[in-house]
């Protein structure tokens, strides 16, 4: 029995840690084979087809790229790209008029229908139940 509550407790804390660490994110765009797909949040269409551009471009593999906020201004964190490639995005969301704006609340876009993994924000099932659009 001290082994199943220690083993709740961990998950517990892993549910806690996973929690916080998404709190301040305003977006979350998984890459994979030049294709971007949002995972999590809400990004304006314009900027989604601005990051897909850049990452056509550059044909990355995999990557992931996250708006987070930081002291209540706008941020992007790029994973998985090349410097290069990392700033062109950076570049691309400072230019537009989400990545300038200091106080940031849920972004005006279009919602499709999202599959259970972009609902549950894990981005290996969202790929993998994705149809090609």
């Amino acid at each position: 029995m001290p082994l199943l509550a220690l083993l709740v407790v961990l998950a517990l804390v892993a549910l806690i840690a996973v929690a916080l660490s998404r709190a301040n994110e305003l977006f979350c765009v998984s890459v994979r084979d030049g294709r971007c797909l949002v995972v999590r949040g809400q990004i304006p269409t314009a900027l989604l087809q601005d990051f897909r551009d850049v990452v056509a471009r550059a044909g990355l593999p995999r990557a992931t790229i996250r708006g987070v906020r930081e002291g209540g201004r706008p941020r992007l964190l790029v994973s998985g790209a090349d410097d290069f490639t990392a700033q062109r995005l950076r570049n691309t969301f400072g230019a537009s008029r989400w990545g300038r704006v200091a106080g940031l609340e849920a972004a005006p876009a279009e919602r499709r229908d999202r599959n259970l993994g972009q609902l549950l924000g894990i981005a290996w099932l969202a790929w993998l139940l994705t149809r090609d659009r």
